[in-house]
């Protein structure tokens, strides 16, 4: 699993940065101090627990637009998604974070215990929608990819000399 986050930030020093302001300083030591020292420092055990969280949130992005928008992005495809779209994946990453921090924590077993399990469950259902795009393509995306059993019929050259029958009245055409 790659610690380098991809779309909360390029840096885990950026992507701490972004996830600190984006919460309650209270919530980020509860959920990112495991050591209780007051601090999420570089290169310690309570930043390396963050960097796996992340990866774990935007590998779940690239399940979730793996198919429809052929993810994981390279920086460059995701730098090339309208601003828009770049903010609503960071925003389910920073959604999903939480709980993927404490998700292997014994006390957080259930969803009674497991507050944040909640939003992280309405970020996936939002990747979801996201990645069906509401029944129409993200600009600046490609287009889906045929799967396996996906094809074209197409008619064999020889088949203009073939006798077809009508199934409903039993006549037959050439």
């Amino acid at each position: 699993m790659s610690t380098t986050p991809r779309y909360l930030a390029t840096t885990v020093a950026n992507a701490v940065t972004v996830a600190r302001n984006a919460l309650d300083p209270e919530v980020w030591l509860l959920i990112f101090d495991a050591d209780r020292d007051g601090t999420v420092a570089a290169n310690s055990a309570d930043e390396t627990g963050f960097a796996r969280a992340v990866a774990r949130c935007e590998t779940q992005v690239d399940e979730a637009f793996g198919a429809s928008h052929g993810a994981p992005f390279t920086a460059d495809a995701f730098a090339a998604l309208p601003a828009g779209a770049q903010d609503s994946i960071r925003e389910c990453v920073l959604e999903m974070l939480p709980y993927e921090r404490i998700k292997f924590r014994p006390s957080m077993s259930d969803e009674k215990r497991a507050p944040y399990r909640v939003v992280w469950k309405d970020a996936k259902a939002r990747l979801a929608k996201l990645a069906t795009d509401s029944l129409a393509r993200l600009p600046g995306t490609a287009a889906p990819r045929q799967y396996a059993g996906a094809g074209v019929l197409t008619p064999d050259a020889d088949d203009a000399g073939m006798t077809w029958q009508h199934i409903a009245d039993g006549t037959a055409t050439a």
